[in-house]
């Protein structure tokens, strides 16, 4: 069967887009569940804090998606 995979992410924790070049750093201000049931994280921009995304746990989890920020950034 499938496993789904864990969810290690905290607020507080930050993340930039795989493929952005800009390497804007976002940060996780609220991880709820969706009233369709399925976990997300909304996050917001550590540059423009106005700026926010909301994206499913898996999405931030996936690689291909997001990565850690690097280690150094600091609030």
């Amino acid at each position: 069967m499938f496993k789904r995979k864990t969810f290690d992410a905290q607020v507080g924790d930050m993340f930039v887009k795989s493929q952005d070049n800009k390497k804007i750093v976002w940060v996780v201000e609220k991880i709820f569940e969706h009233v369709d049931g399925i976990l997300h994280a909304r996050l917001y921009n550590k540059t423009h804090p106005k700026t926010m995304i909301t994206v499913s746990a898996l999405t931030l989890a996936d690689p291909d998606f997001f990565c850690r920020a690097p280690n150094g950034i600091e609030d």
